[in-house]
């Protein structure tokens, strides 16, 4: 078994734990962005701060990580999801931003 549940990402509000998240366009239904963070509220709060996240254009998915994940588990997970979504606001294909510690 992985570090995440089966089944879809959540819509709900995010909490403050590991895992991976989406932009997920409303109009098209496709992710558009995918990435990884140790603490899911506070990467929400940063992209509506920076206005990098429109909630009239994206929906804000998430996967909370079990207490298993580390960085590196999660950041391939991510690498993952890029391969498959191919996002188009993913700067990086495969999660290369930062290197996991």
């Amino acid at each position: 078994m992985g570090i995440f549940k089966r089944g879809r990402p959540s819509r709900q509000e995010p909490p403050d734990k590991p895992g991976i998240y989406f932009f997920r366009n409303k109009r098209t239904k496709k992710v558009d962005y995918v990435g990884e963070t140790k603490n899911l509220k506070r990467r929400k709060k940063q992209y509506l701060a920076s206005q990098k996240l429109d909630l009239e254009v994206h929906w804000f998915e998430f996967k909370k990580a079990d207490g298993r994940s580390t960085s590196r588990t999660r950041r391939q997970h991510e690498r993952a999801k890029i391969e498959r979504h191919k996002p188009h606001l993913n700067q990086r294909r495969g999660g290369g931003g930062r290197m996991a510690r």
